[in-house]
């Protein structure tokens, strides 16, 4: 592979990126010999460079290690030298003992960058509580923005399996913190045990930690560190309770936000996923949090995970990586069946059963249940935690799984569970008849058969008249509404009131052909100043464009007259339209979708983020006068200067829009609010006030009639609402400067 050739290296980059995601030295090499079948050349540096990439993270990964130990000694010297001051609180940042509502009573433990505490809070309510304080110092961002995530993530949380957010501040001495609710009871894993749960308790028990989950990830939280310590249960009203907790290095995933750095992890090596420390750039998503969730029922029901450290509890972070990344992991059942008896039969009476009822319970369903969570790949994995506990819900009530390959046999056989006495009977009577009911038999198929298609066609019928009356029903709706329009033109204004109150926009579904009503009426109403049923015309015009091509349905110019009339009536909606039209239209296809696009986000002030994702637009539309309608660029190009604070190129576009002999009145009045607003910015408040006092007689003398080279021509009346917008835009940053 050259290195002269750009080409080749993004090739070999994008070659080596792909290989890297593969887990499994296997898979990697079978790729190697798809993508180089006649290369061996290029096939073995490659591999060269792949067996260097590991080696460089088993590098990092074993320093991180040795750094974090010589960091233990130092501090553990370090708090040795000190015991010669006894203090409460073991380190020297702890907070005092009062503060605020609160009285520290006890130091519970650290976790997610934070200590956390035992607190009593004696107003507004007096309670027992949680309080987690940032351990490091303030001026460690990283550790301050992890803790804020963590703050933000539970205040979103609200869920019956989720420890609950009371409140958030700042200790005296500055450092964040938060009071959440007091979590009491064991373990997850320590609590089934000690309560002898069987397995069927113990699977009710994960469907309910599995549904906190899916509302974590439905708030757009990944918990990142699922565990049995972030697992406590405790008997509440007779009823066995888990609380999740410690969201301390949670990731908000609906931002993309990471906190990690490099040689940085957070998470329990044993209950980690794949690409949690497979170091290859791939973003954990949710499907993290289900390997962790596989992980711990793997732990529920055998009594390890499938990372047992039992017989070497030194294994290093890099020895732990190559394990979850290269070594097969045993099924449940198989697990088990390789225990010495002494510790099976522990296991058994931990889970009030017999040993060889354990494995029997485990082995089957249960077996294809976990290792579907534990996929190495995560797209076979499941793709969600809803998804885990509806096929745990399925087992416990003996109906198929959908991680179990759905066989004929196997869909039969929990069938027969399901309705074992039943089909017994049914059993010894088909013995009993068989050969009195083989003529029966064959009759009944057929009489079944001819049921089974006069019903289809009945069924088809049904619909088809369903389908033909509702089709109906629109078009009714869709005339009358059409009506409506009509009347209004007529001027029978009262009329057409009464029908749409019989007829409302409602009664029409969202489409392309009901678009066309949506825009007359639209447009109708915003010229007449009725602009609260504009505003209803215009957004079931925006719910049509959900159901097709955006082009297609919406034009520029139906985003003008929207973006005009919530200017003018509903300003706050303005800035989630323009959100919306930023996704859907940028960047613009060719130089008048450019132009519209770039009159529609800026004709109100814009944010410098929204600038930047324009200028692509503004290179698109070029020289104003090599476009069909110069006046209206220049426009355009004028607002993207001014908004982005370029003075001189505005007020040349200004003026190459002004000096354009086919401009209509209304531009002319938009282009001197504008040249009077960068005036204005550059502080000559003569030109300013001159310029806007030509907008405004413009505006009066034509009062909303429209001419090009002195001759009428059809006016629009958006046009002339964002002249009046800017113009208005004009006088207040006039008067601003002229005090």
């Amino acid at each position: 592979m050259s290195k002269d050739n750009p080409h080749e290296e993004e090739i070999s980059g994008a070659i080596m990126e792909v290989a890297l995601s593969l887990d499994h030295p296997e898979a990697r090499q079978a790729f190697l010999n798809r993508v180089f079948p006649n290369g061996e050349a290029e096939k073995e540096e490659m591999s060269l460079l792949l067996e260097a990439t590991d080696e460089a993270a088993t590098f990092f990964l074993e320093a991180r290690e040795q750094r974090a130990k010589v960091t233990a000694t130092i501090l553990s010297e370090t708090q040795h030298g000190r015991q010669g001051h006894p203090r409460r609180f073991v380190d020297d940042d702890a907070p005092p003992e009062k503060f605020g509502p609160y009285r520290l009573i006890a130091r519970l433990g650290e976790g997610g960058g934070g200590v956390v505490y035992e607190a009593e809070q004696d107003h507004p309510i007096r309670r027992r509580v949680a309080l987690k304080i940032v351990r490091m110092d303030v001026g460690n961002k990283g550790a301050l923005a992890r803790f804020d995530i963590e703050r933000q993530a539970l205040a979103l949380m609200d869920h019956p399996n989720i420890a609950k957010v009371f409140d958030a501040g700042t200790t005296p001495s500055g450092k964040p913190y938060f009071a959440m609710e007091l979590v009491t009871g064991e373990p997850i894993t320590s609590y089934c045990n000690l309560h002898k749960l069987d397995s069927i308790a113990r699977l009710e028990l994960f469907v309910l930690v599995c549904n906190a989950i899916q509302h974590a990830h439905q708030k757009g939280v990944i918990h990142r560190d699922i565990k049995p310590s972030n697992v406590i249960v405790t008997l509440q009203d007779g009823a066995h309770l888990p609380k999740i907790i410690d969201f301390g290095i949670a990731k908000a995933s609906s931002t993309g936000e990471s906190i990690t750095a490099h040689d940085q992890f957070f998470g329990t090596p044993a209950y980690m996923s794949p690409e949690q420390v497979a170091m290859t750039g791939i973003d954990v998503d949710t499907r993290s949090d289900i390997f962790s969730l596989g992980v711990l029922l793997y732990e529920l029901l055998t009594g390890s995970t499938p990372l047992d450290r039992s017989t070497g509890p030194d294994l290093t972070f890099s020895q732990i990586r190559k394990s979850l990344l290269t070594s097969e992991t045993l099924r449940p059942s198989e697990h088990l069946a390789k225990l010495a008896p002494e510790k099976l039969r522990s296991l058994a009476e931990e889970r009030s059963t017999q040993p060889a009822g354990l494995t029997n319970q485990v082995k089957g369903d249960l077996d294809w249940i976990v290792m579907m969570a534990l996929e190495r790949n995560r797209m076979r994995r499941y793709q969600t935690a809803n998804g885990l506990a509806i096929d745990i819900k399925r087992f416990l009530t003996q109906q198929p799984i959908a991680a179990h390959p759905p066989s004929k046999a196997y869909v039969l056989a929990k069938f027969v569970r399901r309705n074992r006495l039943a089909f017994g009977a049914a059993v010894m009577v088909v013995t009993l008849l068989v050969g009195g009911l083989a003529t029966t038999a064959t009759l009944y198929e057929r009489e079944r058969k001819a049921a089974m298609e006069q019903l289809r066609l009945k069924n088809e019928a049904q619909a088809a008249r369903y389908q033909e009356n509702r089709l109906r029903l629109q078009a009714d709706a869709r005339s009358n509404i059409s009506r409506i329009a009509f009347l209004l033109d007529q001027g029978l204004i009262d009329e057409a009131d009464a029908l749409r109150q019989q007829y409302p926009l409602s009664s029409i579904e969202p489409s392309l052909e009901a678009a066309a009503v949506f825009r007359s009426l639209g447009d109708w109403n915003a010229e007449h100043g009725r602009w609260d049923h504009a505003l209803q015309c215009y957004q079931r015009l925006r719910q049509a464009n959900q159901y097709g091509s955006p082009q297609k349905i919406i034009n520029g110019q139906d985003l003008m007259a929207i973006a005009a009339a919530l200017l003018t009536r509903d300003p706050k909606a303005y800035s989630a339209f323009r959100e919306e039209v930023m996704v859907r239209y940028a960047p613009a296809i060719g130089q008048i979708n450019a132009e519209h696009l770039l009159k529609v986000c800026l004709v109100h002030p814009a944010e410098p983020r929204m600038l930047k994702a324009l200028r692509r637009d503004v290179d698109t539309l070029g020289d104003p006068r090599s476009t069909p309608y110069p006046a209206w660029a220049a426009l355009s190009l004028s607002l993207y200067h001014l908004r982005a604070g370029d003075c001189g190129h505005a007020l040349r576009a200004c003026q190459t829009g002004l000096a354009s002999p086919e401009r209509k009145s209304s531009c002319e009045s938009s282009l001197e609010a504008v040249s009077a607003m960068v005036f204005a910015r550059m502080g000559s408040a003569g030109p300013a006030k001159e310029a806007l006092t030509r907008a405004r007689e413009i505006s009066k003398q034509c009062d909303g009639k429209d001419f090009a080279q002195g001759l009428p021509v059809r006016p629009c009346w958006f046009d002339w609402a964002i002249a009046d917008l800017l113009i208005k835009e004009a006088g207040l940053r006039v008067q601003a400067i002229s005090r």
